[in-house]
């Protein structure tokens, strides 16, 4: 996987938290998108990229974000980014 595709991936699951967020009312979600819009938006190197997945893995996830969802479309919505963010700590990542 290239940095650009865990990046695109990232985004795009950020976006989908994000629009759960603003149908069903959650302001922490809605929080947290806008967090990962900011960590993950000047990411150019393999190192960065990781240490930034490792972050949002270890401030989101430790809080128990990605287990605590209340509808099937926020349950996708989490499970996708956790599933972005852990590739993006892939060995197989590699530079574009």
């Amino acid at each position: 996987m290239s940095i650009d595709a865990a990046l695109l991936e990232i985004r795009a699951a950020t976006d989908e938290v994000r629009t759960v967020a603003r149908a069903t009312g959650d302001s922490s979600r809605l929080g947290t998108a806008a967090w990962l819009d900011t960590r993950f938006a000047e990411i150019s190197n393999v190192p960065e990229l990781r240490a930034a997945a490792r972050d949002a893995l270890h401030l989101w996830g430790g809080m128990g974000s990605f287990s605590d969802v209340g509808s099937a479309e926020a349950h996708h919505a989490v499970e996708r980014l956790r599933l972005a963010l852990r590739r993006a700590l892939s060995w197989r990542l590699v530079l574009d």
